[in-house]
């Protein structure tokens, strides 16, 4: 995960949840790195770089339980690999779905708004309805739009603001099957945290017709050239909106209100237990770099609803993450979480090597030019920003050797070179 100062949910899970296909689901995209095609009953294209490709990242939502084994799945923009669905038992009555997503770039045909998340009416696709549009408005910008059909979304049921790149956004939706155009769905953007688990709240766009789905049997992805590519994670499906924002699978352990402050060089964890089941200990591992961790002290749990906290003395800069230790010797990661010492300001980039997002944190005052070159010097990506920290996303770029600057003002103040995995 990638927020640096932050309070969320952290959750263990059991990954097997799908095995019968029937509703509600929960599904993290915990399997296997590379294709989804075939992983927990989805379908699709099988190809090598084709479809929809598991990744080693993760997506987080303030107030939604999240999986700690949870991956994600980048799709989109791709030569090929049409559409990845995953079935379940056919429904006449309304679907909700949820899912936490992501845009990483525009393509460079602002044409290309198309569909990317939808209900189908078989267990493989079928015909598409209750569909979500991502619909670009520029090379940093995008809308949301919801449509019954797989046609654009009108302006009436898109948004009038616009949204950035490389930030998490939460939706729901709700279909309710009909043929021949008598079918509807309804969106919801970024609810609030209080409803989850309860009563669904007035959606932001309510009943747009046009879907032609007597019966839904599946959701589905859509990866080929014509939509934007997009990473998409905790995706839940239900029969009501409880089921797709809560979670009621016992939990070994749950915590919330991760966080981390640093002053005079001592840096502070705190968090709070919501439940611990056959729960041991909280192991505090400390990096300068945010790849060679080590132990520096554990906290034993205590049971649930107990505040912890952690104080470690360092100098530099620091990374800290929580490793949770069941009875059973079984563990878990928290995210990481960085302090920056005082009186240091240095630039720092992390991590390295990188799967899916470089991380600059400590960018100085003033407008900071950052640029990613490939090996060959190519610019492949760039962004101005101001002080603070900023996550460089470049999740399509083949595994290999790329290089990171920073202009701050006109001045180089960062380049380091940085490896990317496959």
């Amino acid at each position: 995960m990638r927020k640096i100062y932050f309070v969320f949910t952290l959750l263990f899970s059991a990954s097997f949840l799908f095995a019968q296909h029937t509703l509600p689901i929960y599904e993290p995209f915990d399997g296997v790195v590379g294709s989804l095609a075939s992983q927990k009953g989805w379908t699709g294209n099988l190809t090598p770089g084709n479809g929809a490709q598991v990744t080693d990242y993760a997506l987080s939502y303030t107030g939604l339980p999240l999986n700690l084994t949870s991956k994600s799945v980048l799709y989109g923009n791709q030569p090929s690999g049409g559409t990845q669905a995953l079935g379940f038992d056919a429904q006449t009555g309304t679907v909700y779905a949820s899912f936490l997503f992501e845009v990483s770039s525009i393509p460079l045909s602002l044409a290309n708004s198309r569909y990317n998340f939808g209900y189908g009416s078989s267990t493989t696709g079928g015909t598409f309805a209750g569909c979500f549009y991502v619909v670009p408005t520029g090379e940093t910008k995008f809308k949301i739009g919801f449509n019954g059909t797989n046609q654009q979304p009108s302006e009436a049921n898109t948004t009038v603001e616009e949204y950035d790149l490389n930030k998490t956004i939460m939706i729901v939706m709700a279909y309710t099957p009909g043929a021949a155009g008598a079918g509807a769905v309804s969106g919801w953007i970024n609810p609030e945290a209080a409803t989850f688990g309860g009563t669904a709240p007035a959606p932001r766009f309510a009943n747009v017709a046009g879907g032609n789905a007597a019966t839904v049997a599946s959701v589905f992805i859509r990866s080929g050239n014509n939509t934007n590519p997009m990473v998409i994670d905790e995706l839940r499906v239900g029969t009501s909106w409880a089921d797709v924002t809560s979670y009621n699978v016992p939990l070994p352990v749950a915590i919330t209100g991760l966080s981390l402050s640093n002053k005079n060089n001592v840096s502070r964890l705190e968090w709070e237990s919501k439940s611990e089941v056959n729960f041991d200990k909280y192991v505090v591992l400390f990096s300068e770099n945010s790849v060679d961790y080590k132990e520096v002290g554990s906290v034993k749990g205590r049971g649930s609803n107990v505040a912890y906290s952690f104080e470690y003395a360092h100098k530099g800069n620091a990374f800290f993450k929580l490793k949770m230790v069941d009875k059973d010797g079984q563990f878990k990661y928290s995210g990481v979480l960085h302090a920056r010492a005082a009186g240091d300001f240095a630039v720092v980039a992390a991590p390295n090597p990188f799967s899916h997002q470089i991380t600059l944190y400590n960018l100085p005052s003033g407008i900071n030019a950052i640029t990613l070159y490939g090996a060959n010097g190519a610019r492949l990506k760039m962004a101005n920003v101001n002080e603070g920290n900023y996550s460089l996303s470049a999740p399509n770029l083949p595994a290999g050797k790329y290089y990171v600057t920073v202009m701050n003002n006109g001045k180089l103040v960062y380049s380091k070179p940085f490896m990317k995995l496959q």
